[in-house]
């Protein structure tokens, strides 16, 4: 073999080794905060090893659990390396929790998952798909059926996809399911969590997100939310409202927001929900936000959720 010919296949294997990187999959690091779990936890961690796109890591938060979360993670941590935990003996809050899951994360994506929820088989793979071809996009979420205590699926809820839509909307109403997000680590490990708020975290996290680029929805349902009436939201209204106040006000101010004048008009009649009790809140918020329909599941009128 000449030096020329040398050179040549040594630049040839060059080439094969950036293609090889360029064609890898991205790793999604999986961070999951979980307190006295146990009830849906296996079903959870199932959804996430069920995925069709191979090439994640999980890191679970127990959060002070006294039930039997402690001992199902071990089981899972014994027969897939894929998953770490990371244990508080006392109770810390989601935001802290979801702060230490990113220290120790090292994907070039980060997703969220909540311990009672289920992640459909293709979430990851549509949901990284989407990343990669829209690099504007710093965060994606996608469409969500609800479901009960028991599995049963009540309702579909839709989020717009257009960007611009999704950025206006934060003013009033969250523009992505917080625990479906999956967002570019550079972005998430930028801003991570406020460790103050132990409710509406999310909405303070995406005020700082938009900083970096814009916001997606995939159109395809890649999960299941499960609402019960501990859901986070649902359970102290009031709270939650202040909160998420105070987040967009503070996305105004430090990270540089925009809203629109139709987003300052809604915003500032949103406050008055204040005065209201927190039954009325609920039933406010979802008289405005979703449309109902009623249909039989197992012989009983429940309530489903039809495409805006």
């Amino acid at each position: 073999m000449t030096v020329v010919e040398g050179l040549e296949d040594c630049l040839i294997k060059i080439e094969q080794k950036k293609m090889k990187r360029k064609n890898r999959q991205s790793l999604v690091s999986v961070i999951m905060p979980v307190y006295n779990a146990a009830e849906f936890l296996v079903e959870a961690i199932e959804s996430v090893r069920k995925q069709t796109y191979k090439n994640w890591e999980m890191i679970v938060v127990n959060d002070g659990s006294n039930d039997e979360t402690d001992e199902i993670l071990k089981k899972f941590t014994g027969k897939d390396k894929r998953i770490k935990v990371i244990s508080f003996s006392n109770n810390q809050g989601i935001s802290r929790s979801l702060n230490w899951a990113l220290e120790f994360a090292s994907g070039d994506l980060i997703a969220r998952m909540d311990g009672d929820d289920i992640a459909l088989p293709n979430r990851f793979k549509f949901q990284v798909e989407y990343l990669k071809k829209n690099p504007k996009v710093v965060a994606v979420g996608g469409q969500a059926e609800m479901i009960d205590d028991k599995g049963i699926v009540f309702a579909e809820k839709r989020f717009p996809t257009d960007a611009k839509n999704l950025r206006e909307m934060i003013m009033w109403a969250v523009p992505m399911q917080h625990p479906i997000v999956m967002a570019r680590a550079t972005a998430f490990g930028k801003y991570g969590y406020d460790e103050r708020m132990r409710t509406a975290e999310d909405v303070d996290l995406f005020m700082k997100l938009l900083s970096d680029g814009e916001f997606g929805n995939v159109d395809e349902v890649v999960y299941q939310y499960r609402k019960t009436d501990m859901s986070n939201g649902y359970h102290d209204v009031k709270k939650t409202f202040y909160w998420t106040v105070w987040a967009r006000i503070r996305g105004i101010v430090k990270f540089g927001y925009r809203p629109s004048l139709r987003g300052v008009m809604l915003f500032l009649l949103e406050l008055g929900v204040v005065l209201l009790p927190a039954k009325s809140v609920v039933a406010l918020y979802e008289s405005q936000r979703l449309v109902w329909l009623k249909q039989k599941v197992e012989g009983i009128l429940a309530p489903v959720l039809l495409k805006r």
